[in-house]
């Protein structure tokens, strides 16, 4: 398994720096340090691009895994708010979910490798949903249709704070202004009071899952 996680970084950086198209099986194994052998014994496949498919969607597929250490609180919406500002802290910080989001907004995604925005669209709505009937959304939002376009607001909002600032160093401060827009449209007023969606929040509640992880 360690084999394997190393891979799947090595692949994250070069989709990383290169994107899916120019990305060489080469390079990964290079960055990996691994042999041929330890490498195709993990992602045996028909040729270098079937390879490279099964490597973007092994990474798509362990950002929803991740998503799983984010711990309930009480309060449904701070649950929810925590996954955005954790991923917004390690975006800045890991190339593999940085590749992650590339790889799921290229115009051949759908048809290359599958898309992932059904099931990370799943993931906050079924936290908004817990929400809603904890009775802190307001009686006219529909977790369905709002999460269509948070998900989206929030992927774009990262791409373009890469755009224009050349890396996502400030992607925890850009988050925090979309809490502040969407919320009130959302939350009931006496639950917001309550939500903490300071920009350290997610390096915080990231803290206190690696020293639960030892």
């Amino acid at each position: 398994m360690r084999t394997r996680q190393r891979i799947l970084e090595a692949a994250g950086k070069v989709f990383d720096r290169h994107g899916f198209g120019e990305a060489t099986i080469s390079e990964i194994i290079e960055v990996a340090g691994v042999t041929k052998g330890a490498f195709y014994h993990h992602f045996k496949s028909s040729g270098p691009v079937a390879t490279k498919v099964k490597l973007a969607q092994a990474i798509l597929d362990s950002t929803l895994t991740n998503s799983g250490v984010i711990p309930t609180q009480n309060c449904k919406l701070q649950t929810w708010i925590d996954t955005g500002m954790v991923l917004s802290y390690r975006l800045s910080r890991e190339p593999a979910l940085r590749a992650a989001l590339h790889l799921a907004v290229h115009h051949t995604a759908r048809e290359t490798y599958g898309t992932p925005w059904p099931a990370w669209t799943q993931v906050t709505t079924s936290q908004l949903a817990e929400a809603r009937e904890a009775g802190e959304l307001l009686p006219h939002v529909d977790p369905v249709s709002v999460c269509r376009v948070l998900v989206g607001a929030w992927a774009g909002l990262a791409i373009l704070t890469s755009a224009i600032d050349g890396d996502l160093s400030a992607f925890e401060k850009e988050s925090v202004r979309l809490y502040e827009l969407f919320l009130p449209a959302l939350a009931v007023p006496s639950v917001i009071m309550h939500l903490d969606f300071a920009a350290d929040r997610g390096a915080r509640i990231w803290a206190e899952h690696l020293d639960r992880k030892g």
